[in-house]
């Protein structure tokens, strides 16, 4: 008996501990925290409208990112290669378990500039290097063939990186981990009917055109 009581012992310990190991006792999936430190089941109860001011509020947030790291190296235009309004899909820089294309989204834009006389050297990363460790986030760099980048992670969400290349192109990149959504699709509907389809071929840090509100009428409506 004492045999029987002591095995029994071991499978429910053995079990508790693989259901604690795998979360699926409190929902699984379900209880992974995004980049904003909430829930699928937190999001669930945002309204679409709610769901898009927030978005609004983390692209504002993601451009602030942008300049305080343009101006380390250069304060003068910028280069766009691509809008950056959209959402995308999927998990973008970071894992975030259960997530996939129509139930989670990140946030991305990019500049670009020529310095006179540039080769990609990798001290031309040290500016960034400096910023990014006096901001105290995490620092990482790479050598990419001929090519080098340095990568910043805040610690909120949020992933900077700083690339040079030999051809003299230096670019800068925000991505921001990834967010749940109740509808990914549905966003970026809501997010591109209600922006213009041009972007800006260039601008100062900072300089971007305004994110619209809720109410802003849809110009851009989608293509069946």
């Amino acid at each position: 008996m004492n045999t029987m009581h002591r095995t029994l012992r071991i499978v429910v310990t053995a079990l508790v501990v693989v259901v604690v190991l795998s979360g699926c006792g409190v929902g699984g999936t379900k209880m992974q925290k995004d980049a904003a430190g909430m829930t699928r089941a937190d999001v669930a109860r945002l309204s679409l409208h709610e769901e898009y001011d927030r978005y609004r509020d983390r692209y504002g947030h993601m451009q602030r990112i942008l300049e305080d790291a343009q101006v380390q190296v250069y304060d003068g235009a910028w280069e766009w290669n691509s809008g950056d309004r959209v959402p995308g899909g999927g998990e973008g820089v970071v894992p975030l378990r259960g997530s996939d294309v129509e139930n989670s989204y990140f946030l991305h834009t990019a500049r670009l500039w020529s310095p006179s006389g540039a080769s990609g050297a990798p001290a031309d990363l040290e500016p960034m290097v400096e910023y990014f460790t006096a901001q105290g986030w995490q620092v990482y760099d790479r050598t990419l063939g001929d090519d080098h980048d340095v990568r910043g992670v805040t610690g909120d969400g949020w992933q900077v990186f700083y690339t040079v290349q030999s051809n003299g192109r230096y670019s800068l990149d925000v991505y921001s981990e990834p967010f749940w959504t109740n509808d990914a699709r549905s966003l970026r509907g809501a997010v591109a009917g209600r922006s213009e389809r041009n972007y800006p071929e260039e601008s100062l840090p900072g300089v971007y055109p305004p994110f619209p509100e809720w109410d802003a009428p849809i110009v851009s409506p989608p293509k069946i």
